[in-house]
């Protein structure tokens, strides 16, 4: 019976921007995602809460070389929506974890938050599809991660490329 994860690649140098109190029509959202594309900056794991009342928060991911350049967009889009709070945190890394048959094995989820908070590493952010699953942890974390995932599923973690 296959463990639910076949390949597990790891990126190095991310950071994690968070808006919080956005509007839940998600104009402003879509506005200050527009904006970071039209300036070349890629943005991967995007998760976004229920709305809260009226607000909703969205947090998202990119390379930390590309964070300048983001925290500019953030400071013209802020004159617009006063009301959003931004917070960023660089130098974290991403952790995916994949396999076609993810889909239809249940518990690999519960099986890598369980391995990770048994080493003691804080997740700070999720994203997932049918058949991988993507986690922001702290760098000083990943060496810990990589070796409990890897003893875990038996499966050597690879670097990925950051293009």
């Amino acid at each position: 019976m296959s463990s639910g994860i076949s390949k597990i690649s790891y990126q190095t140098q991310v950071s994690l921007v968070s808006l919080a109190q956005a509007p839940s029509d998600s104009k402003s959202v879509a506005e200050v995602l527009s904006a970071l594309a039209e300036e070349g900056i890629v943005i991967d794991m995007i998760s976004q809460t229920a709305p809260r009342g009226s607000f909703i928060s969205v947090s998202f991911s990119l390379a930390d070389e590309m964070l300048p350049k983001a925290l500019s967009v953030l400071a013209k889009k802020k004159a617009k929506y006063a009301e959003i709070q931004s917070e960023v945190l660089p130098g974290n890394c991403k952790i995916a974890f994949y396999d076609a048959d993810m889909v239809g094995t249940p518990g690999v989820a519960a099986r890598v938050f369980s391995i990770l908070a048994d080493a003691g590493i804080q997740i700070m952010l999720i994203t997932t599809s049918d058949v991988d699953i993507s986690i922001l942890v702290s760098s000083h974390d990943l060496p810990r991660a990589l070796e409990a995932v890897c003893s875990a599923f038996g499966v050597e973690p690879m670097e990925a490329s950051q293009a």
